[in-house]
């Protein structure tokens, strides 16, 4: 019901970058937890854009407690942050699918140097394709697509299959993905979203 849902407007729109000036790789880090402030690589793929660190900080504030001894899947990890981050604040283990690899390896190189090659695997493959044809359950399912990638509707319908009960999906968009209407008709049920600029998350149970 809409009357359950909580929508919190953050003004930090990013400054207008110069044109002239290809901008610089974003330098992600694990912000809490057993890794704290290890330093992430990036991969050096077009368009790619890391998670705001104040927009993880907040998503993992509302996860809370759910993220200790949590089984993740982070779907487009790009660099594994979501994931990572999970993992460093006590979840049990994490699968890591992306389809480009230069992500892959990215993604494999930071679980190295965040020691966490026991609790994670790293899966080759389009995230739609991998949450159909899996048998795994997951606690948290992190979801953070290009942005100019509006056509998840098969996704979305998809993941609440593979969540456990209590089970939090967090969906990571632009601002011109109507989540209203990507949830409807699925079993997925918006209660919390979230604005920092032009970047927003979506929590689906």
């Amino acid at each position: 019901m809409k009357a359950d849902r909580i929508k919190i407007k953050h003004g930090l729109d990013s400054p207008e970058i110069n044109k002239d000036k290809r901008p610089e790789k974003p330098e992600i880090r694990i912000t809490t937890g057993i890794v704290k402030n290890k330093k992430l690589k990036t991969p050096d793929i077009e368009n790619f854009r890391a998670v705001q660190e104040i927009a993880k900080s907040s998503v993992f504030s509302i996860i809370g407690d759910k993220v200790v001894g949590s089984v993740c899947l982070d779907l487009f990890a790009g660099s594994g942050n979501m994931g990572l981050e999970a993992l460093s604040r006590g979840a049990r283990w994490c699968d890591f699918v992306d389809e480009n690899p230069v992500s892959v390896k990215t993604i494999e190189e930071n679980i190295v140097n965040c020691g966490f090659t026991e609790k994670s695997e790293v899966f080759r493959k389009k995230s739609s394709k991998y949450v159909v044809k899996t048998n795994k359950k997951y606690d948290l399912i992190f979801s953070d697509p290009f942005y100019t990638d509006t056509s998840q509707k098969y996704l979305i319908s998809n993941l609440k299959k593979i969540l456990n009960e209590h089970g939090v999906v967090v969906f990571f968009h632009g601002e011109n993905l109507d989540m209203e209407e990507l949830v409807k008709g699925t079993d997925l049920k918006i209660i919390e979203e979230r604005a920092f600029g032009k970047s927003f998350f979506t929590l689906m149970q």
